[in-house]
């Protein structure tokens, strides 16, 4: 990470405070108990110099009442006010924490696929978990021991002025110095903890990586090989944990040496002070005791700095991911797009991942109720066609239009709404059935979630369960078998009823059996809307009205399963070798290319 500079750092501090406005009320009334804290803590100095100087000089029998009775209620007030102040600094900090949270989350939701494609998901995980939480002990320990300490400071200093300015300064002087390795300390904490905090994303996307893939590194029997890779990566957070702990344990004697020698100066001009008899016994013992009582927030100061680095290094990265700005918004002044009527059009659309070319020049229209079946080899841009319609991406050049409506001149939501996506890769949460069901269908009645469920044939197995609709399918449906996880989500789109529907390798899961079963489903739920299939088993894709063939990003051929076989071209040769693999079992009903045509 790069240098942070002092202004870098008051401007990091500005927008940390923007984030503390709301919660001023509870600010001021922790700064107001700072104030008083600190003011009780220069009276216990007072006190010192009291039981010094009327109580054991001048033998006052009325201060022996009075004082003990002064140091318990000054004690009693001490804490009350050193109470309220963390109290009311840790909850503002806490709330502050929560608030950047749910806006790095809501913020995510606004970003395009390219960004997660960029970002892995351990390390948005450790900015929004991690980060967060520095930012925390950045926002009240750093806030509450500046204005506890620094408050606590000035007020023994002016009382050990006016005590003794000569010798004041010269312990002063000495304390001056304490400046250089809390500067040092600081710059190296905050080197360390970026990198820490680098670390920590690290060994979270390792695991989020591992954890998700668990079956696979069982199958290929790849746990001592991952194990290796973990106490890798481990062992490099080990390393810089342990620097950074180095600089924090060095700091403390750094400081202890520092105060020692203050110790000894002050000792000693005191000392002589008080044997010319230009000081009182309860001067100096008051003196040395405030000079004592400074020693804790000093040290505090500089465990300070430490956090405040830690925290910078945070809220850099936290800002960074606030800061990223959104590419697929709605425009100013977008309108709603209304129910589709007659079509969906590809005009010269071209997409490039970055530098690197998907599409070039697609030329496609759809006719509303018209099932378009897309194929081709891997690599070829098939879902990125079906991404492109609901803008998870935007378009390079060209446009999607509806109706000859530019889908970027729509508000994103109106757009969506008239889609409903089946892909490849199931997503579940770990909810009830019910829930993952209607999920995007808020309000469906039972009967309707019922329905749709019967329609995608899954009605059936969820009611093997005792608990049926209500039961909990586990995170990413682990609970659920391949095949069961695929009809949930069909029939989590059958019940959002939306007039496009997008099915990305909607049966790829399946086997031949339930592939049936669900095949019919989805031959019903495609009546009358507007349909794109992207497949990779060609069986399944016979009865589209057109078959739209991809190759190298371009459209290669267009037209019936019959036409295309009949070509002899790319899609005879894809038939053809998905056929010569398959042709022994049949599993899901491939005929031969002469069957075929």
């Amino acid at each position: 990470m790069a240098k942070i500079s002092t202004k870098d750092s008051f401007h990091i501090y500005k927008r940390l405070l923007q984030y503390v406005r709301p919660y001023w009320k509870r600010m001021a009334l922790a700064v107001a108990a700072a104030i008083l804290l600190a003011a009780a803590n220069t009276s216990i100095a007072w006190i010192i110099k009291k039981v010094m100087d009327d109580l054991f000089d001048q033998k006052d029998m009325r201060m022996l009442t009075l004082i003990p009775l002064a140091i318990i209620v000054l004690y009693f007030f001490k804490g009350l006010f050193q109470y309220s102040q963390a109290y009311l600094m840790g909850s503002v900090a806490i709330r502050v924490v929560t608030d950047i949270r749910d806006k790095i989350y809501q913020h995510l939701q606004t970003l395009s696929l390219a960004f997660f494609t960029k970002y892995p998901t351990g390390v948005l995980m450790s900015r929004i978990v991690n980060d967060s939480s520095l930012l925390q002990s950045t926002v009240s320990d750093s806030i509450t021991t500046l204005l506890q300490s620094s408050l606590t400071i000035v007020g023994l200093s002016c009382y050990t002025f006016w005590v003794n300015w000569k010798l004041a300064a010269v312990s002063y002087l000495i304390i001056l110095w304490a400046v250089i390795p809390i500067r040092k300390f600081g710059k190296k904490s905050r080197k360390f903890s970026t990198k820490s905090q680098v670390k920590v994303g690290d060994i979270l996307k390792f695991l989020h990586e591992t954890i998700t893939g668990i079956r696979i590194v069982k199958a290929f029997g790849m746990e001592p090989y991952e194990n290796q890779r973990f106490s890798a990566e481990n062992n490099l957070f080990l390393r810089v944990r342990l620097k950074r702990l180095r600089i924090r344990a060095l700091a403390s004697p750094t400081m202890e040496m520092l105060g020692g020698i203050a110790t000894a100066a002050i000792l000693y001009f005191g000392g002589y002070s008080v044997i010319q008899g230009s000081l009182t016994s309860g001067e100096f013992f008051s003196f040395a005791a405030a000079f004592a009582m400074m020693y804790r927030p000093v040290r505090e100061l500089n465990k300070l700095n430490q956090t405040i680095q830690e925290g910078l290094a945070a809220a850099v990265r936290t800002f960074e991911l606030l800061d990223f700005k959104a590419d697929i918004v709605d425009k100013p002044g977008a309108r709603e797009l209304p129910t589709i009527r007659e079509l969906i059009e590809f005009r010269n659309v071209c997409f490039q991942y970055e530098t690197e070319p998907v599409l070039e020049d697609i030329n496609l229209k759809v006719r509303v109720g018209e099932i378009i079946a897309i194929v081709g080899g891997s690599g070829a841009g098939k879902s990125t066609i079906a991404n492109l319609i609901p803008r998870f991406y935007d378009v390079t050049s060209g446009a999607v239009l509806i109706d000859g409506i530019d889908t970027r001149e729509v508000t994103i939501t109106s757009l969506r709404n008239q889609l409903s996506m089946v892909t490849q890769e199931i997503i579940l949460f770990n909810d009830t059935v019910k829930n993952n069901i209607s999920y995007g269908s808020a309000g469906k009645s039972d009967q309707e979630i019922r329905k749709a469920a019967e329609a995608a044939h899954a009605h059936h197995f969820i009611m093997d369960n005792p608990k049926g609709y209500d039961a909990v399918i586990g995170e990413q449906g682990v609970k659920l078998s391949g095949g069961q996880k695929q009809r949930i989500a069909i029939a989590r789109a059958i019940l959002k009823n939306a007039p496009i529907l997008i099915l990305d390798e909607a049966t790829s899961s399946l086997d031949s059996q339930a592939e049936g079963e669900v095949q019919i489903a989805l031959e019903k739920l495609m009546e009358g809307r507007t349909t794109f299939i992207i497949a990779h088993r060609l069986s399944t894709i016979k009865k589209a009205n057109r078959i739209i063939v991809l190759s190298a990003g371009r459209i290669a051929e267009e037209g019936t399963h019959s036409e295309l076989m009949a070509l002899q071209g790319a899609y005879h040769k894809l038939y053809t070798m998905q056929f010569q693999g398959e042709h022994n079992s049949h599993p899901s009903g491939l005929v031969s290319p002469a069957e075929a045509t």
